[in-house]
């Protein structure tokens, strides 16, 4: 048990996010969610996405990034991971089932991957918001296929 002897019932610690398993369309075991790290400032521009998309009726991608915004660590922007990719950073990831290396940068508004801008509402937008350099994170696509991105670098400094 933990210094305090605090546990919740699924054996993690209190105050702790649970550690949630993206499982593939066989059952097998994929990608631990990550921990993830989102800063005050966009938080609070995220919360105002989370809200308009609510009330264009896009409630898949609203509950999806309310999900990572709940679990994630918030903070101060000046403790954020050097290497964490916020709203308006460039980032390179990898799509590890197709191998296929894309430069993004991620945005609050709508995307336009023609020019490498990821809405933030974007089932890959959703899933980078707040990994750190070297972290994976997985979902089943719509067709119950197991994907996995990999961020493999941030640029310093805001987009």
């Amino acid at each position: 048990m933990p210094a305090g002897g605090a546990r919740r019932r699924d054996g993690g610690e209190i105050g702790r996010a649970p550690s949630r398993v993206v499982r593939n369309a066989g059952g097998a075991a994929g990608v631990d969610l990550p921990e993830i790290t989102i800063t005050h400032e966009d938080l609070a521009v995220l919360t105002r996405v989370i809200r308009e998309a609510v009330a264009e009726g896009r409630y898949s991608a609203a509950a999806r990034l309310g999900n990572e915004l709940h679990r994630a660590r918030i903070v101060p922007a000046g403790h954020a991971p050097a290497g964490c990719l916020a709203l308006n950073r460039a980032g390179r990831y990898l799509e590890e089932r197709s191998g296929a290396v894309r430069d993004v940068v991620l945005v609050s508004g709508r995307g336009r991957s023609s020019s490498g801008l990821v809405s933030v509402l974007s089932r890959v937008g959703t899933a980078l918001i707040g990994l750190s350099e070297g972290q994976a994170m997985g979902w089943l696509d719509p067709r119950g296929k197991p994907r996995v991105i990999r961020l493999l670098k941030v640029e310093p400094g805001a987009g």
